[in-house]
């Protein structure tokens, strides 16, 4: 007798969660209300969506619209026991509907750069917790940055991603490489002017001013930021002045802060 339809889409969504399931299957998952309302909006290429019996059966305005949607757009709903989803969920409490899709065909990195005025691509190297690479993400687009480079272990699939991004990974372009891929050389191929975010012995950014239309800012990972052989092969190092006893920003806020100075003064 066949498994009933709901239990392949929630075995999909549990191998989605670990990477060697993302790469097989070349899909990711999404959760939460605000990611599938995010996906819905921007025509993301839903393949499958899955949700609890409560929230096929639920009243709430915000619930009935995503069904009507992913109705109108013709997606296939499975419904699984509340139980199921709950477990999927791990507790989280931002709504019990999941959704399926393929993972974009990488762009070129000339075009995360390509048009008119300031472009700035953010380069994740290696950052070890997803969910900053999610808000990174969020970051990026929130700033006018023109695509994220993730380098590495920096993986913008991932669930915790998905959703720290809230759907902004479905606007910017990201491009993923190797940590061995020729990615720096590129960027100075394509006449980029690159900037490593340091936490000393670097320009200071109030005295910071770009000096080329194309520009990338390198961040590494929360606990030992970049490499000293990717800062040192970066054109310029930042650092963020911080009073007197205080260690770093937080990775996210630092990007926030160097990328929105990078795009926006000077």
């Amino acid at each position: 007798m066949a498994a009933p339809a709901w239990r392949l889409v929630v075995e999909k969504v549990r191998r989605l969660a670990v990477p060697s399931g993302r790469e097989a299957l070349g899909e990711f998952a999404l959760e939460g209300h605000r990611s599938m309302e995010r996906a819905l909006r921007n025509n993301a290429p839903l393949l499958e969506a899955l949700v609890s019996e409560s929230f096929s059966r639920s009243n709430l305005q915000r619930e009935q619209e995503i069904l009507e949607e992913l109705s109108a757009q013709k997606i296939p709903v499975q419904i699984a026991p509340d139980e199921v989803v709950q477990e999927l969920t791990g507790g989280r409490r931002i709504g019990d509907v999941f959704g399926v899709l393929p993972i974009p065909e990488s762009p070129a990195l000339e075009d995360l750069l390509s048009g008119e005025g300031r472009r700035l691509v953010l380069v994740g190297w290696n950052l070890a917790d997803p969910g900053n690479t999610g808000a990174i993400i969020r970051s990026a687009l929130a700033v006018g940055a023109s695509g994220f480079l993730a380098v590495g272990t920096t993986d913008p699939w991932h669930p915790k991603s998905v959703r720290t991004s809230m759907g902004s990974l479905f606007k910017l372009p990201i491009l993923r490489v190797k940590e061995e891929d020729a990615w720096m050389e590129e960027l100075q191929k394509q006449g980029v002017e690159s900037f490593a975010s340091v936490c000393r012995s670097g320009e200071l950014l109030p005295d910071m001013r770009p000096s080329a239309d194309r520009m990338a800012l390198l961040l590494g990972s929360e606990a030992f930021g970049l490499s000293e052989e990717i800062a040192q092969a970066a054109d310029r190092r930042l650092v963020i002045p911080m009073p007197e006893g205080v260690d770093s920003f937080s990775v996210n806020a630092a990007a926030a802060v160097l990328s929105y100075t990078l795009l926006h003064t000077g």
